[in-house]
């Protein structure tokens, strides 16, 4: 599909991981090398189940987003969801609607595939709110000693 004169597209067994792991550095840090094995076999997964698309101006890659397979419960029963994460746009093509095309794009391939609802957590509110995710509760953490659980009924196992 073209989109803001762009090929968006599943990535397929010929494309190269490198400016997918050049595209992932840039916009979420370094991945340790330890951790690049699981990184590879993880989005090597992605591409076997059609699940990550790449916008390619050429042969440039310059955004991708990917989603898994995963399940909600609703009323008592599963049903499909599907996780999106790995959101990345170039930071030279941030602003001109590449986010926005590659996101309308995942969506449609979404809805194909079946999933009637979508999950994500985002770096920034207005754009996913455009394209309709909502806020739907937050991530908190609290840390404290364990000792300040003693008597409070919480069973604690030091491993």
């Amino acid at each position: 599909m073209t989109a803001s004169g762009l090929e968006i597209r599943p990535f397929n067994s010929g494309d190269d991981l490198e400016p997918e792991f050049a595209l992932r550095r840039r916009a979420f840090g370094a991945i340790p090398p330890s951790d690049r094995p699981r990184w590879q076999a993880s989005v090597q997964a992605s591409i076997d189940a059609g699940e990550i698309l790449g916008a390619f101006d050429g042969d440039r890659l310059v955004a991708s987003a990917r989603y898994f397979r995963m399940q909600q419960w609703w009323h008592g029963r599963s049903m499909p969801m599907a996780g999106v994460a790995g959101v990345k746009v170039a930071p030279e093509e941030r602003g001109r609607g590449v986010g926005r095309s590659i996101m309308t794009e995942l969506l449609a391939e979404i809805e194909r595939r079946g999933y009637p609802v979508s999950t994500l957590y985002p770096s920034t509110l207005p754009i996913y709110r455009s394209l309709g995710w909502e806020v739907a509760g937050g991530l908190y953490e609290a840390a404290m000693p364990a000792r300040a659980l003693a008597g409070s009924g919480c069973v604690i196992h030091r491993g």
